[in-house]
This record gives C-alpha cells, structure tokens and sequence, in this order.
C-alpha cells in the first residue's frame, strides 16, 4: 500500500452569501480570492474561520456552517458558509486591500488566485451558479 503524504497546509475558508453574491477578497496587487486563511497551532477550524473573516472584512460571523473539507493541490480546506446581518458590510481589512461582492453565476469569468480556481473547479454546490 503506497504512503500517502498528509497536507501541508490547513485552510479555514468561508463563503459568504448575500442576495445571491459571494464575497471575494484580494490582497494588494493579487486576484480575488474567498475570505479565509491557515489555521494556526492548536486553533479549530470554525475559530480560525471567524478569527480569519473578522480580521480580513471585519465581520463577525453568525453561525459559521461547516459545508466540507477538501483537500486540493496539498492545501486541507475546511469550507464554512455564513450568512450576512442586513447591514452588515465587508471592509478591507489587515493584509487584505479590498473586497468586493459578485453573482455566483460570474464566478467563473473573475480573475480569482490559483487556490480559489481549484476550489471552484471542485463545483461546490453552494457555488455553483444553479443555487443562485
């Protein structure tokens, strides 16, 4: 039986829904990706997700959902999901120099980083443009 190599990394991602978009985040002079980052040394998943979206847009989560864990290209992604607060607004925030909202359904033609490509290629069904 071959030795199989666990992930390097762990990754707290969240996708955050509101009125059928999705919100992106980028950093300075990078592409657009999910909110999210590494879960750190003795940090649960759903902590480093709250912990990663409050520092990147400064929302508090309200009920983070675990949707899957993924492993892809070495990377162990835990996927949560969120609902927004009606007037709840992402602001930029820490190393992160913008966020923006976009339609599920343009996901695809966005100019997203290589880590946020190969989750989408995964068809997500949260993030498939069929659940907008």
């Amino acid at each position: 039986m071959p030795l199989t190599t666990p992930p390097a990394k762990h990754r707290a991602t969240i996708i955050c829904f509101d009125k059928g978009r999705v919100l992106l985040v980028r950093k300075k002079g990078g592409k657009w990706n999910f909110p999210g980052g590494v879960i750190e040394r003795g940090e649960q998943p759903h902590e480093a997700a709250a912990r990663e979206l409050h520092e990147e847009t400064g929302l508090s989560d309200h009920g983070l959902l675990h949707l899957c864990t993924l492993e892809v290209a070495g990377v162990l992604h835990y996927i949560f999901t969120t609902h927004l607060h009606p007037g709840d607004r992402p602001c930029a925030r820490r190393e992160i120099a913008a966020c923006t909202w976009i339609e599920r359904r343009g996901l695809a033609r966005a100019p997203l980083n290589p880590a946020a490509e190969a989750l989408l290629a995964c068809q997500i069904p949260a993030l498939s443009a069929w659940a907008a």
